[in-house]
């Protein structure tokens, strides 16, 4: 199944890169990607909807990191460097068969991290299925 898998291409000395390459460097590389993204983004293209406790001040200063190592199972994980230090806030492991359901309960929204996170549901499952 890997022969047939697309190698995509990253941009050197953008975010992305150096997030694969610390990554591949301790060994943690996910088997089907993992994918970095400011808060602040997720919010300009109206993927984020709020997180609590931060202001869309804030969101420049908020990462989101969207990988997985297992098929169907996708992990989220809300990191802070507000402080000048990144410390793990929450994280999550969504399963695809959970994401069907919210789409077949044509919910709006979907509450991530434990209520933490809301996003807009059918943007965010279009991000998942897109990368």
């Amino acid at each position: 199944m890997s022969c047939c898998r697309k190698k995509r291409f990253v941009v050197p000395f953008t975010k992305q890169f150096y997030h694969l390459r610390d990554l591949q460097k301790t060994g943690q590389a996910p088997q089907f990607g993992s994918y970095i993204y400011s808060a602040r983004e997720l919010y300009d293209r109206r993927i984020l909807l709020s997180i609590d406790q931060y202001s869309p001040r804030q969101f420049d200063k908020l990462q989101i990191t969207l990988s997985s190592n297992v098929a169907g199972v996708f992990n989220v994980c809300l990191e802070s460097t507000i402080v000048g230090v990144t410390s793990r806030i929450a994280s999550e492991d969504i399963r695809m068969d959970d994401l069907l359901q919210a789409k077949y309960e044509k919910r709006p929204s979907l509450s991530l991290l434990d209520g933490k996170v809301r996003v807009n549901f059918e943007l965010f499952l279009f991000q998942i299925n897109k990368k």
